[in-house]
């Protein structure tokens, strides 16, 4: 037969309504910090020059992008296949930035807090701080939003390039 904890001074009761109070102190300090965290992120942009040096693209805290520019004239010789992949590399690189950035804030959130170790860390929604992850990509899909990107140029050179 189990024996009830007592209700005294140093009984189940009181020892409960410590632990709360810690759990309560230590989740209030976990949102702040998180508040702390999504604002340092809302400042966050990351410029990203691709590798052979025509593309230039900054990405913002979600991985969005922001701004996109051609640097010399490079961009002119190159096929619409190249140009298209280099903008892809720089974005992706951008995007990468974007979320080791975010990792980076928030990992200390993810983990349970010293006073109460068996709660879990915050459940942090990744897609919300740092974009959505990328889905790999395969050389189809990679190929297919190639073709489509020469396909707006083509377009575009069609309409004397302006629209």
């Amino acid at each position: 037969m189990t024996q009830e904890p007592e209700s005294g001074p140093d009984g189940y009761e009181e020892q409960l309504e410590r632990r709360l109070a810690r759990a309560r102190v230590e989740l209030a300090a976990a949102e702040r910090d998180a508040a702390r965290a999504e604002a340092d992120m809302a400042g966050f942009s990351s410029a990203t020059v691709s590798e052979d040096g025509s593309v230039e693209v900054t990405v913002g805290p979600r991985g969005e992008l922001s701004d996109l520019r051609f640097l010399g004239d490079k961009f002119r010789e190159m096929s619409s296949a190249e140009l298209g992949a280099a903008i892809i590399e720089a974005v992706e690189t951008g995007r990468a930035q974007a979320r080791r950035e975010a990792a980076r804030h928030l990992r200390p959130l993810d983990t349970p807090g010293p006073q109460v170790p068996e709660l879990a860390g915050l459940d942090i929604d990744w897609a919300r701080f740092a974009g959505p992850s990328a889905p790999a990509r395969s050389r189809s899909a990679r190929s297919a939003a190639r073709n489509r990107l020469h396909d707006e140029i083509a377009d575009d050179e069609e309409d004397g390039g302006t629209r």
